[in-house]
């Protein structure tokens, strides 16, 4: 028993490193090309890969993150990098210009030069181009006002189990649920949560999506939908392949996911090889044919659990291992029905 339980862990661990993340067959996470969002000011920008501004320049491929802005916690808009401004000067048009911001903060303002402007309030912009206008006797009595046409860094990313990820522009503070109308929703392969990393504190929150509405995130903010863990049911059943643990299953739900056994399944000599904890697994022998008679106890399912239904030639776990090991490299993954 000894060498059969030590040829075991051996074909295991091979076993772990086959388990795929998923081929799926339903909806998933994916880079999309731009479209816009029915929520106003929430239009998507761009694909997660990075945001494409309409002018080019130094400011393309921009992402928030990629800024390092310190957003403050009260959620106020603030001018970044790669922001382009519209300067108005009343009754002045002459100094009306549209800057974007360099990468060094700055923006040239004519008859001024350089005005340093990252992380500032535009109203605090206007103010000092004003007082400067003033001050150099360029203008007399000028009246300036400033605003973001283009805020890319003001983006709230978010990925992972959503089905458009990308980064959308917010003003100030939303509710989570907003962003995840204009993401489309999580996908089928979601277990209900989210990570949520705060630029302004560094800070990152475990959330259920079910607080979504509640929930508030700001600019600069990362959203990760997490991916619910996948157990894999195998061999003689008539859908052999990955199922999302999005909820507590047991065996008996798990057959039912997999469409119940094949003709030849071998149903009361089924194995459940599951993580021991350290790094092997253990084979536990079940009868399904009981279990599904109420005869015997359900078993509810463990992550990366790994179900497999063998035929009626097969009488040993040695043999079982040997058949489960390409049925698990190559299994597709499924969603709930």
């Amino acid at each position: 028993m000894t060498n059969l339980n030590r040829y075991l862990g051996c074909i295991l661990l091979a076993l772990a490193a086959m388990i795929p993340t998923g081929k799926l067959l339903a909806q998933q996470s994916s880079d999309i090309s731009p479209n816009n969002s029915s929520v106003p000011g929430m239009e998507k920008t761009t694909a997660s890969k990075g945001v494409k501004t309409a002018s080019g320049g130094a400011a393309s491929y921009i992402t928030p993150a990629a800024t390092g802005r310190s957003y403050p916690p009260s959620g106020e808009l603030l001018i970044g990098m790669g922001d382009l401004l519209h300067i108005t000067v009343f009754d002045t048009p002459e100094f009306d210009q549209d800057p974007r911001v360099d990468p060094e903060g700055n923006i040239d303002v004519a008859g001024l030069g350089t005005v340093n402007v990252i992380d500032r309030q535009p109203a605090n912009v206007a103010s000092e181009i004003q007082r400067r206008l003033s001050d150099g006797g360029i203008v007399l009595h000028p009246r300036v006002s400033v605003v973001i046409t283009d805020y890319v860094s003001h983006g709230v990313s978010i990925g992972g189990e959503v089905r458009n990820p990308g980064i959308y522009p917010i003003l100030g503070k939303r509710r989570l649920s907003d962003l995840l109308t204009v993401g489309g929703g999580p996908t089928e392969l979601s277990d209900g949560t989210a990570d949520i990393r705060h630029a302004s504190t560094g800070q990152t929150d475990h959330i259920m999506l079910a607080t979504a509405e509640t929930y508030t995130v700001i600019p600069g903010d990362s959203i990760i939908l997490k991916r619910a863990a996948v157990v894999y049911i195998v061999g003689n059943v008539r859908r052999s392949g990955g199922f999302p643990l999005a909820r507590p299953t047991t065996i008996s739900q798990g057959i039912a996911l997999a469409e119940g056994f094949s003709p030849s399944a071998k149903d009361k000599r089924a194995y459940l090889f599951r993580d021991s904890g350290d790094g092997t697994r253990v084979a536990i022998r079940v009868n399904l044919h009981d279990i599904l008679r109420g005869k015997a106890t359900d078993i509810a399912m463990k992550a990366n659990d790994v179900l497999f239904v063998p035929n009626s030639g097969v009488a040993d776990v040695a043999k079982a291992l040997a058949n489960l090991l390409p049925a698990v490299g190559t299994a597709e993954v499924y969603t709930h029905p």
